[in-house]
C-alpha cells in the first residue's frame, strides 16, 4: 500500500499544546460537582467525637478526638477491602503522629527535625503507594497539635488513646457504605470507563482525541486495578457474578478501545455517533445499576470497513455483557496490579530514574526550615507555620504550590473575617461542635472546586479550635498568629519549592520518553516475529504502563514553570507522535501480520529502535533510515512522523 496515500485517507488530530497556567487559574471556580459524601461523612467524623467530649464536660478531649477523625478525609474511590485496610494504617499513622509531637515537645531541636522526618516519610510512603489523598498534610496536622500539648506525662495515655478513638470512629463512618452499597467503588470505576470510550470515540479528528485517548486509558488502567482488589461481600454466588460481570465488562472496554484507534485511520462514519451514544447509555446503566438492554444501532451496510465492522460487534458484545444474566463464573482474576512487597518497592523508590525521594527530602525539608524558623523566633501558635508550610507543599509542582500559597493568603484573609464574626458570637456548649461539624462539611463539600474558597471556611474552624483548647488566651492573639503564619509558611514553601529540586520532571523526560520508545520496539518486534498470545500480551501491558508515565511525566514537567518552558514545550510534539505511535502499536498488535518475518528483518527494526531510544536519551537528532515495514504501513507512517519531531532535540 502506498504510504502517502494511506496518510491522506487518515482522520490524525494535531497534538495540541496543553494548556498554558497563569495565576489566575488559583481563582478559577472547577466545574466540579458537589461532594455530598466526603461533606456529611467528614463532618459527622469530626463533630460527633467533638460533640461527645462536651457531653462528659471535656470539651479539650472531645477536640483531641475528633484530630482522629481527619482520618476519613482519606476515603476514597477504592473498593471496600482496600478502604478497610488503607483507613487502619492511616488511623495508627495520625495517632502515632501525635504522639510523637507530644514526646518530641519536651526538646526544641528534636521537635523541629520531627517536623522534617514526619512530613517527608508521610509523603514518601503516600507515593510509593500510590494511595490518594491529602497526603502527609494531616499527618503533619496531628503532629503539630501534639507538639502544642502541656507537659503533663500522666495525660499523654488518656490523649493519646483519645485520638486513636476518633480514628476508629472515622474508620466506622468511613466502612458504614458497605452495608448499602458494598460496590460502589467496581460500578463506578467501569461507568467511567465506558464514559471514556463514549467521549473517546465521539472525539475522532477533533482537538480533543490526543487528550481523551489518554485518559480512557488510564481510566481502564484503575478500573483494573479497583477490580483487582476486590472482595466478595453478602450473597457469595449472586455477588460474585456481578463481580466478574464488571471484570469481563472492562476487559471488553480494552478490546472496543484498540477498534477505536483501528477506526480513528479511517473517513468518518455516521454509525459511530450512534456507537458513541451506546457506550454512554452502557456507562449511565452500570452506574444506576440498570441492565435494560438498548442497542438500536444497525449493523454497517456491506461494503464497510473492517474495522468499523470490528467496532460494531465489539460494543454490541459489550451491551449483551451487560444485560448477561446467566450464572456462568470466570476464575477469580489475581490481584497482581499493585506491589506491596516493601523490599522492592523501597529499592524502585531510591532507583535514580525515580523522583520520589526528592519529592519525600524536598518536603522534609521545607517542613524542618519553618519550622526552625517559626519556633527560632518564638512566634505565637508556632507550629502553624510548618502546618501552613505543609498544605501549600501539597500541590506537588511549582506551580501549583505556587497557586496553594496564593489561594491560602488569599482564603485566610477572607476567612478571618468569618471568624472573627463567629467568635464575637461567642458559640459555647454544644454549639461549639455543631459550628465545627457545619464548618468542616462546607469545606470538604467545595473543596475540590477551588481551594481558596475551603480556606475561608478553615481558618474560622481553626480558631474556634484554638480558642477552645485555650480559652485563656483572645480571639485577637489567634488572630493575628495566624496571619503571620500563614504568610511565613506560605512563603517559605514556595520558596522551598522553587529552589529545592524543581525541575526533577524536566530532567527524568528524556530518559522516560526513550524508554517509551524501547517499549515499542519491543512491542513491533513482537508482532512481526508472531510471538506467542502471552509474550505478546506481556509486551502490549509494558508499553501502556510506559506510555501512561510518558504523559504523566511530561505534565509535570510542564507544570514546573508558571509561563512555558521553551524546551519542554518544544518537545511536545515528539511527546504527542510517541503517544500516538504507542497506541496504534497497540491496535495493531491484534491484527497479526502473517508469517513471522525473517530473522534478519526483525533484527534491522530491533537495531533501529535501540539507536532512536539512545539518540533521545543521548539529545542527539536521529539520523538513521527507518526500515521498511509493507505490512504495516501506517505504523511505517507513524514511525516516520515520530523520527521528524525528534529533530528538535
Amino acid at each position: 500500500m502506498d504510504h502517502q496515500q494511506t496518510h491522506d485517507n487518515r482522520r490524525r488530530a494535531k497534538h495540541h499544546f496543553p494548556k498554558k497556567t497563569t495565576v489566575k487559574e488559583a481563582f478559577r471556580i472547577k466545574p466540579s460537582p458537589l461532594n455530598w459524601f466526603r461533606g456529611v461523612g467528614s463532618a459527622i467524623s469530626v463533630g460527633i467525637p467533638s460533640l461527645t467530649g462536651f457531653w462528659i464536660g471535656d470539651p479539650a478531649l472531645g477536640i483531641l478526638a475528633s484530630v482522629g477523625g481527619f482520618t476519613f478525609l482519606y476515603v476514597t474511590n477504592e473498593t471496600y477491602s482496600q478502604r478497610a485496610a488503607r483507613l487502619f494504617w492511616v488511623a495508627l499513622g495520625l495517632t502515632a503522629s501525635f504522639a510523637l509531637g507530644a514526646l518530641s515537645s519536651y526538646n526544641d531541636m528534636f521537635m523541629v527535625l520531627m517536623f522534617g522526618v514526619i512530613g517527608g516519610l508521610a509523603t514518601f510512603l503516600f507515593q510509593r503507594f500510590q494511595m490518594a489523598g491529602p497526603g502527609g498534610m494531616f499527618f503533619v496536622l496531628a503532629y503539630s497539635i501534639g507538639t502544642s500539648m502541656p507537659h503533663e506525662p500522666s495525660a499523654l495515655g488518656p490523649n493519646v488513646l483519645c485520638v486513636l478513638c476518633g480514628a476508629i470512629f472515622a474508620w466506622i463512618v468511613g466502612m458504614a457504605g458497605v452495608l448499602v452499597k458494598p460496590y460502589a467503588a467496581e460500578t463506578k470505576a467501569v461507568s467511567a470507563v465506558y464514559h471514556s470510550l463514549s467521549n473517546l470515540l465521539s472525539s475522532i479528528g477533533t482537538d480533543h482525541y490526543t487528550e481523551r485517548q489518554h485518559q480512557a486509558a488510564f481510566l481502564m488502567k484503575q478500573a483494573d486495578r479497583t477490580l483487582s482488589h476486590s472482595y466478595v461481600f453478602g450473597k457469595r454466588n449472586d455477588n460474585t457474578r456481578a463481580l466478574e460481570k464488571w471484570k469481563r465488562l472492562n476487559a471488553q472496554a480494552g478490546v472496543i478501545f484498540l477498534s477505536i484507534l483501528d477506526v480513528s485511520l479511517e473517513p468518518k462514519h455516521e454509525i459511530e455517533d450512534q456507537l458513541a451514544e451506546t457506550l454512554r447509555i452502557i456507562g449511565n446503566q452500570l452506574h444506576q445499576n440498570n441492565s435494560e438492554k438498548h442497542f438500536d444501532v444497525r449493523m454497517p451496510e456491506e461494503g464497510s470497513s473492517a474495522s468499523l465492522i470490528a467496532l460494531y460487534s465489539n460494543v454490541k458484545s459489550a451491551v449483551e455483557m451487560n444485560c448477561d444474566t446467566t450464572h456462568s463464573v470466570l476464575s477469580p482474576t489475581p490481584a497482581a496490579n499493585i506491589d506491596f512487597r516493601f523490599r522492592d518497592n523501597f529499592q524502585n523508590a531510591f532507583n535514580k530514574q525515580s523522583h520520589l525521594h526528592y519529592a519525600a527530602l524536598r518536603y522534609g525539608i521545607v517542613l524542618l526550615i519553618s519550622a526552625a524558623i517559626a519556633y527560632g523566633f518564638h512566634l505565637n501558635r508556632s507550629y502553624w507555620v510548618p502546618l501552613s508550610a505543609a498544605a501549600v507543599m501539597g500541590g506537588g509542582t511549582y506551580v501549583s504550590s505556587l497557586h496553594r500559597g496564593i489561594q491560602r493568603s488569599a482564603g485566610t484573609m477572607i476567612g478571618i473575617l468569618v471568624g472573627a464574626a463567629l467568635l464575637w458570637l461567642k458559640p459555647q456548649g454544644v454549639w461549639v461542635p455543631l459550628t465545627l461539624a457545619g464548618l468542616q462539611f462546607i469545606v470538604e463539600l467545595i473543596y475540590a472546586r477551588n481551594y481558596s474558597l475551603a480556606v475561608i471556611f478553615i481558618t474560622p474552624s481553626t480558631l474556634l479550635i484554638g480558642t477552645t483548647i485555650n480559652p485563656a488566651l483572645t480571639s485577637g492573639y489567634f488572630i493575628s498568629a495566624r496571619i503571620v503564619d500563614i504568610i511565613i509558611g506560605s512563603f517559605v514553601a514556595i520558596v522551598g519549592t522553587t529552589l529545592l529540586w524543581r525541575k526533577i520532571y524536566s530532567r527524568r523526560l528524556l530518559a522516560v520518553l526513550s524508554d517509551a520508545v524501547a517499549k515499542e520496539g519491543e512491542a513491533l518486534i513482537a508482532m512481526l516475529k508472531s510471538e506467542r498470545a502471552e509474550l505478546k500480551e506481556s509486551k502490549r501491558q509494558e508499553l501502556q504502563h510506559a506510555l501512561l508515565r510518558l504523559r504523566s511525566v511530561y505534565d509535570s514537567a510542564f507544570a514546573e514553570s508558571i509561563s512555558r518552558d521553551a524546551k519542554i514545550t518544544s518537545l511536545w510534539p515528539a511527546v504527542g507522535d510517541c503517544l500516538h505511535l504507542g497506541y496504534m502499536l497497540l491496535a495493531a498488535s491484534r491484527h497479526p501480520a502473517g508469517e513471522p518475518m525473517p530473522e534478519a528483518r526483525t533484527m534491522e527494526y530491533g537495531r533501529y529502535f535501540e539507536r532512536l531510544a539512545n539518540s533521545i536519551k543521548d539529545k542527539k537528532k536521529p539520523v538513521m533510515d527507518i526500515p521498511e515495514l509493507p505490512e504495516y504501513p501506517a505504523i511505517y507512517e507513524d514511525i516516520a512522523q515520530f523520527q521528524r519531531s525528534l529533530r528538535i532535540i
